[in-house]
């Protein structure tokens, strides 16, 4: 019976699509999960998740065939480039790792090469690398994390919200105004609202009488 050739990691270029196989796949890698968490007197109520960075490092060797490993892992390295052209938005592309049914999406915010053998000319022919990416959400996915939908209540600022005023229509209680400011992160109630903070959607945490 034939062994099946095994699955190679990838690494995909989502605004162009291109992919890049690995040649050697990794023997370990970094990914977690991370729940935040917040206090509103002595009740302990969920803040978000996040995606902490992703951590892998790969293998890449030319020696036999007496190349510059180099431009093996040059693809790799370019997906830190940002968008060229005027027109473009210059923001390095969104990146998918897969590998076994595990995936990760995020911008490869960090990349280091370890070259540990030498052609006799001095041209790198083996390498180690570790890349980082760093999960970039989308304002969707961002409230998505923050369990919106979970939560027993959620208001839209407008101009006149006071966070006195707001805690006391949405929870019965003004004195609650400080856990909707920690919920949401407002470091600065007394000039809430600001212009930035209108049609804003704020997570009204959870009280129990």
């Amino acid at each position: 019976m034939s062994v099946p050739e095994p699955t190679k990691a990838v690494i995909q270029n989502l605004d162009t699509g291109a992919k890049i196989t690995v040649a050697y796949n990794p023997t370990e890698y970094t990914a977690s999960r991370k729940m935040e968490l917040g206090e509103d007197g002595d009740v302990v109520q969920f803040q978000t998740l996040t995606e902490p960075d992703f951590t892998v490092s790969l293998f890449f060797d030319s020696y036999e065939a007496g190349t510059d490993v180099r431009l093996q892992t040059q693809p790799i390295m370019d997906l830190q480039n940002p968008t060229q052209g005027a027109a473009a938005k210059r923001d390095p592309p969104k990146c998918l790792f897969s590998w076994g049914g595990f995936k990760y999406t995020g911008v490869l915010s960090n990349f280091e090469q370890r070259f540990t053998l030498f052609l006799p000319s001095g041209i790198p022919a083996r390498c180690e690398c570790t890349l980082t990416f760093t999960d970039v959400p989308t304002p969707q996915e961002v409230l998505d994390a923050a369990g919106l939908d979970n939560c027993r209540r959620f208001a839209v600022v407008n101009s006149s919200d006071r966070l006195d005023n707001l805690a006391w229509r949405e929870t019965g209680d003004p004195a609650n105004w400080r856990g909707v400011a920690a919920a949401n992160g407002i470091e600065d109630p007394l000039l809430f609202p600001l212009r930035s903070d209108l049609g804003r959607t704020l997570i009204i945490p959870d009280y129990h009488g």
